[in-house]
């Protein structure tokens, strides 16, 4: 299917083409210099009216009429090419915007994505793999095709500014994203965003392990260094091949009949500053809690010993990580947040 851009650039290389044909047809019909062959050609095209600069012969004439029907239907044809692009640039823009404004209206819960580029884009597509609820926030306008391709919602602007996080709901955001290229632009997104919003989840990209340090003291929960990750995994790849294509099924493969998979307890849940045991979870739910870990991300339990795990007292910012059918950890969901 051609593009409108596309339809544009050939109607404009389409009515160029033919202006200098035309141009080129009366220089060597009537013998007449460049100026008069181009005003001929451009006042028979734009049909204002003017009389013939010289006087035409027949061949003229009959040049004339086949130039003049050519010249009408290429003029109107690219005219309206061009309105029509203009005007559903404006039409998608316009329907684009008012989606942003009334899902933004309404959206909770969500991760705020503060960067559109490798790595914001693979964030992006397994968000909406998952189909977890998010947030773009980027300054480059060029990176809005993204909004486009996967219909996610896009907020053009600096992230490190606080009306435009505030545009993207932090005070009711779950997590921020900052995978901006620069550690120092990720600083300054995540002391903004910590002041907006205290409690909120942080999980920023880092180049370097000296970069890390400064993005956890700004307030980040958690700093990923890609080159690290990367590294450990094709080790890991190399070393446990099986181990690891058993854990990638596990967490992802939503067909399998067991899963793991990690839930984050609020302050409103009925686990909060209580023990798995004391509200029965494994009987309500079937899911089999394995381990706990804070808000840091640092491991409370030993999953080997499942008595510790069931008389954990559970608090507030805390995640399960829980192994069960795909209803069972449904049940689960709705019990740790409701």
């Amino acid at each position: 299917m051609v593009s409108s851009r596309s339809r544009v650039i050939v109607a404009v290389v389409f009515l160029g083409t033919l202006l200098a044909g035309g141009t080129a047809g009366f220089m060597i019909i009537e013998g007449w210099t460049l100026t008069d062959s181009l005003y001929m050609a451009l006042i028979t095209l734009t049909t204002v009216g003017f009389a013939e600069v010289q006087p035409m012969s027949q061949t003229g004439r009959h040049f004339m009429i086949v130039f003049l029907m050519v010249g009408v239907a290429t003029v109107g044809f690219s005219i309206s090419t061009v309105v029509s692009y203009l005007f559903e640039g404006q039409m998608l823009a316009t329907v684009r915007r008012r989606k942003t404004e009334r899902v933004l209206r309404r959206i909770k819960n969500h991760y705020i994505v503060c960067g559109a580029g490798d790595v914001g884009r693979e964030v992006v597509h397994e968000f909406r793999r998952t189909g977890t609820p998010h947030v773009v926030v980027e300054l480059d306008p060029d990176h809005s095709e993204l909004a486009s391709e996967s219909e996610t919602i896009f907020v053009t602007g600096d992230a490190s500014e606080e009306a435009v996080l505030q545009e993207a709901r932090i005070v009711d955001a779950r997590g921020l994203i900052a995978v901006l290229p620069s550690d120092a632009d990720n600083v300054f997104v995540i002391l903004t965003a910590r002041q907006l919003n205290p409690e909120l989840m942080i999980v920023a990209k880092s180049t370097d392990n000296q970069a890390a340090d400064k993005l956890r003291r700004a307030g980040a929960t958690r700093v990923i260094t890609p080159s690290e990750i990367a590294g450990r995994r094709i080790a890991s790849s190399v070393l446990h091949p099986t181990l690891v294509n058993f854990l990638d099924v596990m967490v992802d493969d939503r067909t399998m009949s067991m899963r793991m998979e990690e839930f984050t307890i609020s302050r409103e849940s009925p686990l909060a500053n209580h023990t798995l045991r004391d509200i029965n979870l494994g009987q309500h739910t079937g899911a089999i809690v394995l381990s706990i870990t804070d808000s840091m991300g640092q491991i409370r339990t030993d999953p080997a010993k499942q008595a510790v795990v069931a008389n954990t007292v559970v608090r507030a910012g805390d995640r399960l990580i829980a192994l069960g059918s795909e209803s069972q950890l449904r049940q689960l969901e709705e019990f740790v947040t409701p």
